[in-house]
């Protein structure tokens, strides 16, 4: 059995994967696209939140990646004009991308002491060019999901991003103008805004009126927005998938993230050493594989009701700060299990209106 890996994608999962295989022995050579870590596109620099269990994560993925989960900040969430503050226990935000601070440079250093090589502006569009045997970690972009076939719904949106001497703080903002939400975090002095949905343009009558309400209620004004779109593998209940032929796969890709809201960090992480364990011991690996996924069905089917009801912006506010603890928890819950590597939730506790 050859002792060399290609990886395609240095993103979380392919560096994890590259990071895993390294101390094994492995010769390993992570190819991207990019010109360098962390710049993926127009869609980093970048701010995520995130539930995650981190002594559960560090030891599975054998990385300590605990210095880049930030706990602490202040997290608002609106739900058309009404809003709450609500405490971030078990929220950690995180930080994507080429600044010296992100969660990319610190495995892309972690990877290169244990002997990974990189090749950047390798550009691969057919998974048939890349050895077999080989793992396939790109991420949001269409070129593998069209050329592996796994069906995916185009995802769109807009950013806005810039320097910020604010402390950490997560905001979200549900209307029901947009098919998903609005949300933004800001980290280590940085500021990341999102307006997205799935399977269509965010409208600008959308746009507007989430500019309007920043303004109003949180003093921000984001005049300045940058279009994005990609992929995500969410268009069949039976998307998650360990291995594509004679390949491998990891991240997004492979379908490891949450159906209902499309947390993918954790799963990233995890995947990339379920790509590392399917080199050696396949069974073991799908084995790992199933039990992250084990909740991703029913939740990709409550999704899909979901997203049909008209009153989607209400019935959320309803189920996550107006029912009673014990059904709040439920539905929490039920949400968070969606999240691969994410098995609790603690009860939402509501400290006022704003």
């Amino acid at each position: 059995m050859s002792k060399k890996i290609h990886i395609l994608g240095a993103g979380l999962s392919g560096m994890v994967a590259g990071i895993n295989l390294a101390r094994q022995g492995y010769e390993v050579l992570i190819l991207d696209k990019s010109k360098r870590i962390g710049g993926a596109g127009i869609f980093h620099p970048s701010i995520h939140a995130t539930p995650v269990d981190l002594p559960q994560l560090n030891s599975y993925i054998g990385v300590d990646m605990s210095a880049h989960f930030h706990e602490s900040y202040d997290f608002r969430v609106y739900f058309g004009k009404n809003g709450y503050r609500i405490p971030a226990r078990d929220q950690y935000g995180v930080e994507r991308g080429n600044r010296k601070s992100s969660m990319d440079i610190y495995l892309y250093e972690e990877a290169r002491k244990a002997g990974v090589k990189f090749e950047f502006s390798r550009e691969i569009r057919n998974h048939k060019e890349l050895p077999p045997g080989s793992i396939i970690a790109t991420g949001l972009f269409p070129e593998m999901f069209e050329s592996l076939k796994v069906p995916a719904q185009g995802i769109y949106g807009y950013v806005a991003r810039f320097e910020s001497d604010k402390p950490n703080e997560y905001v979200a903002y549900f209307d029901k103008y947009i098919g998903e939400y609005y949300y933004h975090g800001i980290i280590n002095g940085f500021f990341f805004g999102l307006i997205f949905q799935r399977r269509k343009p965010v409208s600008r009558e959308a746009v507007m009126r989430c500019q309007e309400y920043l303004e109003e209620r949180e003093g921000l004004k984001l005049k300045e927005w940058i279009y994005i779109e990609n992929q995500v593998p969410m268009e069949s209940v039976s998307n998650p998938r360990l291995f594509a032929e004679d390949k491998i796969l990891a991240g997004t890709l492979s379908g490891l993230m949450d159906p209902m809201i499309l947390f993918g960090i954790v799963g990233a992480l995890i995947s990339g050493k379920i790509a590392a364990l399917a080199v050696e011991n396949r069974e073991k690996a799908l084995n790992d594989f199933k039990f992250y996924t084990r909740n991703w069905r029913k939740n990709w089917i409550a999704r899909r009701i979901f997203e049909q009801m008209p009153l989607r912006t209400g019935m959320m506010e309803q189920f996550m700060v107006k029912s009673s603890e014990r059904v709040r928890r439920h539905f929490m819950q039920s949400g968070r299990l969606a999240i691969p590597g994410v098995d609790s939730y603690p009860t939402i506790k509501v400290e006022g209106r704003i």
